[in-house]
């Protein structure tokens, strides 16, 4: 590394949303002075955001973790009392979303004594970086802008930038993706010292991305700011964010997890340091960084922005991070966000995120407010090998149908998604048995079916979600009608998709035809199908006043 330059509290990178949707760039510094002005971050794509918004979680935690809304010594973490910790959590919390910025002065005053260390080019201690990484794998520009992710032996045919634009980036596009591939890097990188473990592809690549989005940046990073685990538990140690300690050298490092936020937010999955010339970057070296087990009663339960799986025996499997699925509506996943028992043997164990929303609305909230979640869904290829595609989705509820004493609300409102699902495959069967009757191929059965159900009723069950709130939730009657409205709304739209399908099916179909192997032949028709069809159909939604 050659001299210092481009310091990111000082410096334009962080790419921001106004109200009037055109984007800002900013330093680290002025957004976490002034994110109340903006909507939400705005760089290139949903993964690099969420790469950068941990980055503004952790420097706010690290700030209001050890001074309160005055910039007074007072660390969470050296208060003894379990109780009184939580109380102090939630009052700091208050005060700083009450005031509905972040306190200059606090801010400025961390900021000026810790200066030198977000030098993004430094020869000593480059943020988020690591000199000795010189001797990693080397890769052009191309690599590191997550939007293509070119290596030097595969050429991307359709990539949306090329020439001089792959090749050379600018230092502060180059700070942004340099987050993004500590965070999601893939495992093709091979290690350079014979025999090490393979730590996986980026920690943050293996989650199921979950964030609480507020009216404005300053919310969002708020809301995600856990002061405690879980909404329960005090953090055991001092924030201690990457950039507060010098870099550590040794690659694909097993170490124990971090339980304080800050360490687990910006934990460097990769030994990174970038190639430089005439204020552009040329490309980077890179390394296997730190790793630890994902299993959850391991520790890894203090990541707070994932959903977590569901596993079937809790006396031979363990709890890990579970990736979104890649297209799924949000509320799909409802039981996996929501909906959990005291019950200490539950297979479920909710994000942390939503713990702490959930706490916040006991605790810190006076009303009844809409709640926003965000999900991101990264897809793989080839055991992590490269990126393949990603996804987002949103869902909003009030805060109230959080809380644990709505538990059986919760649980049913589960059930009925289950009953979409069985539904949307009913659904599919008959298009699928509709296809077969007019000559398709019996081996190439399709989700369509599904698909254009899951497409036809999102909107719906978004709005009827959002009725579950205020005196509702204390109205046995107007709850269970509730409920009937819905079966209603659901078997209608899945006759109005078999009513298409039928009028648009062919004769062929009408008349059947028998198919398949000649010791297990099949006949199917249209009349056999949609008798089927309503038959499964009437089972998951009986009519009103039919018995369940």
């Amino acid at each position: 590394m050659e001299e210092r330059e481009f310091n990111l509290l000082e410096e334009p990178w962080i790419k921001v949303l106004r109200p009037d949707l055109q984007v800002d760039t900013l330093s680290l510094q002025d957004v976490m002075l002034h994110g109340q002005d903006y909507m939400d971050l705005g760089g290139e794509n949903a993964l690099q955001n969420f790469a950068i918004l941990r980055l503004l979680i952790a420097v706010a935690y690290t700030i209001f973790s050890r001074v309160d809304e005055n910039g007074e010594k007072d660390d969470l973490v050296a208060i003894d009392d379990q109780n009184d910790a939580q109380d102090e959590a939630t009052r700091r919390w208050k005060a700083l979303w009450d005031n509905r910025k972040f306190p200059e002065k606090p801010v400025l005053d961390y900021f000026k004594d810790h200066h030198d260390e977000f030098w993004l080019f430094d020869p000593v201690r480059p943020f988020g970086q690591v000199p000795q990484a010189q001797r990693g794998t080397e890769y052009e520009a191309a690599k590191l802008i997550g939007d293509i992710s070119e290596s030097s032996n595969k050429i991307r045919l359709f990539a949306n930038r090329s020439g001089l634009k792959k090749r050379l980036v600018p230092y502060g596009e180059a700070a942004r993706w340099l987050l993004f591939v500590n965070a999601f890097d893939d495992t093709s990188a091979k290690p350079k010292q014979k025999g090490l473990p393979s730590p996986g592809a980026g920690w943050v690549g293996k989650l199921g991305m979950i964030q609480g989005v507020g009216k404005n940046l300053f919310e969002t990073i708020l809301l995600n700011c856990t002061f405690l685990k879980d909404g329960t538990q005090k953090w055991s140690e001092e924030a201690c964010p990457n950039w507060e300690h010098l870099p550590k050298p040794d690659e694909r490092t097993a170490i124990p997890v971090p339980d304080n936020l800050a360490g687990l937010l910006t934990l460097q999955s990769r030994r990174l340091l970038l190639k430089r010339n005439q204020g552009y970057v040329l490309g980077y070296y890179l390394l296997g960084g730190d790793f630890f087990s994902n299993n959850g009663q391991d520790g890894a339960f203090n990541e707070q922005m994932t959903v977590w799986n569901q596993p079937k025996d809790l006396k031979k499997n363990f709890f890990h991070p579970q990736r979104n699925i890649l297209g799924k509506q949000m509320w799909r996943d409802f039981g996996n966000y929501f909906v959990a028992t005291a019950d200490s043997s539950t297979n479920r164990h909710l994000p942390g995120v939503v713990r702490w929303i959930r706490l916040l609305d006991n605790k810190v909230f006076d009303e009844d407010e809409p709640i926003h979640l965000k999900t991101i869904a990264l897809q793989y290829g080839d055991k992590d090998f490269f990126i393949n595609d990603f996804s987002s989705d949103t869902l909003t509820i009030y805060s109230s149908l959080l809380d644990e004493k709505e538990y059986t609300i919760q649980d049913e409102i589960n059930h009925q998604i289950e009953k979409c699902q069985q539904a949307a495959n009913a659904v599919n069967w008959l298009l699928n048995d509709l296809e077969i009757a007019g000559g398709g191929d019996i081996e190439k059965k399709t989700s369509k079916g599904n698909e254009i159900f899951y497409q036809k009723i999102d909107a719906p069950f978004r709005m009827w979600l959002l009725r579950f709130h205020g005196p509702v939730l204390q109205n046995p009657d107007a709850v269970k009608k509730l409920y009937e409205e819905w079966e209603c709304i659901a078997r209608n739209i899945a006759l109005e998709i078999a009513y298409q399908a039928e009028k648009d099916a062919s004769m062929q179909a009408y008349l059947g035809r028998s198919t398949g192997k000649e010791d297990n032949k099949q006949f199917y028709s249209l009349p056999k199908a949609d008798f089927l069809f309503r038959g499964n159909l009437f089972k998951i939604y009986p009519k009103v006043g039919e018995e369940k």
